[in-house]
């Protein structure tokens, strides 16, 4: 039996460390976070949710995405952090929707076979686990996204503040599991114009598919 899994592209901070808003920096030819949902989409999730905040308007104008699955969230109070948005997209699972993988929308070089190997990891533990569970990427002792959350329940997100994201949740599961890959995509986040610099040079290297 295949599992429900639904995405989570956290992408509604201020991208203060960049100076400018860092979800419409161009890579090659498409946006960093049009990168990140265009691979995130590719894959078998019932339900694609980005949640964005800073910029929130411009975004939807630049990115348009045609897939029933997908949708915007727009959370008013992005600036209290990637929990607050991280929170906002769990609030539009179902009750139906225990199985999630949290995306940054800053991490645009993730490769289609490391989301595939999370995904199926996880698919894999729910039909071995009855207690909530987390699975995320190891790149050279690196931990990255994206995040397999499986089983979850919603008092697992209980007290998550700032910009702790998942981590807090991490530390609270007894059932966590790290999966070594050797795509260097789930660690290479863009903070800075410096990343930025060094992320367009890294296109042709890192496979981006510019569509």
């Amino acid at each position: 039996m295949t599992e429900k899994v639904c995405a989570i592209i956290l992408a509604a901070g201020l991208s203060s460390r960049m100076g400018q808003t860092k979800q419409l920096l161009p890579i090659g030819e498409r946006c960093m976070l049009a990168h990140v949902i265009d691979r995130v989409l590719e894959e078998r999730f019932t339900k694609v949710i980005a949640v964005i905040g800073h910029e929130a308007a411009a975004i939807q104008e630049q990115i348009h995405v045609v897939d029933n699955r997908f949708q915007w969230v727009i959370h008013p109070d992005y600036r209290l952090g990637q929990s607050s948005s991280l929170a906002a997209g769990i609030q539009q699972l179902s009750p139906a929707d225990s199985n999630v993988m949290i995306f940054l929308g800053d991490l645009p070089f993730i490769s289609k076979q490391t989301i595939q190997a999370i995904y199926e990891s996880g698919s894999r533990m729910v039909h071995e686990q009855l207690e909530p569970f987390m699975i995320r990427p190891l790149y050279k002792d690196i931990p990255g996204h994206p995040v397999f959350l499986g089983r979850i329940e919603e008092s697992l997100f209980a007290g998550m503040h700032g910009d702790q994201g998942a981590r807090s949740i991490f530390k609270r599961l007894a059932v966590k599991k790290c999966l070594a890959v050797k795509d260097e995509g789930v660690a290479v986040d863009i903070d800075t114009p410096q990343d930025y610099k060094e992320a367009n040079k890294q296109i042709i290297k890192l496979n981006i598919s510019n569509k």
